[in-house]
């Protein structure tokens, strides 16, 4: 009995082990004949097709590879289901090491319909729903977001945080502790980015391009000389002179810009200087007179508006740094948060007195720099005024001071603040969205090409 049992093992290995050398596919059976005809066809086979062919129970994990693979040479992509059935999917992933197990289960035509936690599969899903961009859409989305960085920047250049910084970087420039290039933009403001047509630009560009040129050509007799006393071969020589020249060109490009913009840069920035002197002691009489309720005359008035607009002009005749737009912008949301965090202090004391929350906002805006305010509101007769400001005394005190003190910061009375902050979220966020529509599209279009 034992070596009957013996011998049987050693015949159901030898079974395996032919099984497994055996071909995956028999190229001379009738079904898997039609099946590569109209896959070659098609270009593609389902994975339907394939289990037909190619039973679970009858192959291991390892042949489906292997058969995967020479599917994948002969051309022939493996897909979840028909593309005709699939729309906006009728490009899927091509499936190179797919899972024994899933290749083995066989899936219904509405497979696609059912719910899937592989986070490939998912994410094509969410991909075959972008529609591809025609050159029409390329340019809308582009517009949006150059719009929406527009809106953003005007924004940023109604901020006295804005001209105050300027100011820093105009003693840096001074003190030569930073680049033009760090602060300014300077293909934009010499008229090679979008929107600076004109012909005084054009004429910048040329005198920039004839200063280049000549600092090059003045270089170059040296650069010569060096590499034929140099111990390097011809070629070499001839090559690192080529690169060389390269390099200085570029080089050279930048510092003659530089040289070029810097003065009117300069002179620019020396005007918001000047301006903003005067504009600081306006906004600070302003500010105070809000507090003491002693508002300013209407004749101080209109030399406030009139030197804002002067130096919102002139920050908008400069084309500012992409990574000093970003600082400014982290700034501006800093002091935001700031904010926000002590009028939420100051809301949540009021809710816990029983305040209506819609009734103390109705209270508080408006009135965030009113020294009579804790006064007014404790007079009230709605439920929870009056504990409010009797027992919280203190902390109203010490909060509303903080909220005055990031008006005197920022120049700006707190509802004009929030004003300027929302046109620049707005507009921050219309170019991100934009962006991320054009990001999925050129996605979109690599899996399609793919």
């Amino acid at each position: 009995m034992a070596s009957k049992s013996v011998q049987t093992k050693k015949k159901k290995e030898k079974a395996e082990t032919a099984a497994q050398d055996a071909p995956l596919l028999d190229l001379s059976d009738q079904a898997v004949k039609q099946m590569i005809k109209n896959a070659k066809k098609r270009g593609y086979v389902t994975y339907e097709e394939v289990n037909q062919v190619l039973p679970s129970e009858e192959v291991s994990p390892e042949q489906i590879e292997d058969t995967m693979a020479m599917l994948s040479e002969m051309g022939i992509n493996v897909v979840d289901s028909e593309e005709g059935e699939d729309g906006a999917e009728n490009k899927e992933l091509v499936a190179t090491a797919a899972n024994g197990n899933a290749v083995a289960k066989k899936e219904s035509k509405s497979s696609e319909l059912e719910r899937t936690d592989d986070p490939v599969r998912m994410y094509l899903r969410e991909m075959g729903s972008v529609e591809l961009l025609s050159r029409e859409g390329e340019i809308a989305i582009a517009k949006r977001i150059e719009a929406g960085r527009e809106t953003m920047i005007a924004g940023l250049c109604e901020s006295p945080v804005t001209f105050q910084a300027i100011i820093v970087w105009r003693e840096e420039l001074n003190e030569e502790r930073v680049l033009l290039r760090d602060i300014i933009d300077l293909d934009a403001t010499l008229g090679k980015g979008p929107g600076q047509p004109g012909n005084e630009a054009n004429a910048t560009n040329e005198a920039v391009s004839t200063t280049a040129n000549q600092a090059v050509k003045a270089e170059a007799p040296a650069k010569e000389e060096k590499a034929a006393e140099g111990d390097t071969t011809e070629a070499d020589a001839s090559d690192d002179d080529d690169d060389e020249d390269a390099d200085a060109d570029n080089n050279m490009s930048l510092a003659a810009m530089e040289a070029l913009l810097r003065p009117q840069v300069l002179e620019i920035f020396d005007k918001i200087a000047a301006n903003y002197k005067k504009l600081h002691k306006l906004e600070e009489a302003r500010i105070e007179g809000k507090v003491s309720n002693d508002p300013l005359s209407t004749q101080q008035e209109k030399r406030y508006v009139k030197l804002r607009d002067e130096t919102v002009t002139l920050v908008q005749s400069l084309h500012l740094n992409n990574n000093r737009i970003e600082a400014l912008v982290d700034l501006m949301y800093s002091i935001n948060k700031r904010l926000i965090g002590f009028e939420g202090r100051l809301l949540r004391l009021a809710d816990y007195h029983g305040v209506d929350r819609a009734e103390f906002l109705d209270q508080y805006r408006g009135h965030e720099l009113d020294a009579n305010w804790s006064r007014r509101v404790g007079r009230l007769k709605s439920k929870g005024w009056q504990d409010f400001t009797k027992k919280e005394r203190a902390q109203i005190k010490e909060i509303r001071d903080e909220i005055a003190q990031i008006s005197q910061e920022t120049g700006l009375e707190i509802a004009e603040f929030r004003r300027i902050v929302h046109t620049v979220q707005k507009g921050e966020k219309e170019a991100r969205q934009a962006k991320k529509e054009m990001v999925e599209a050129n996605l979109r279009l690599v899996i399609s090409i793919a």
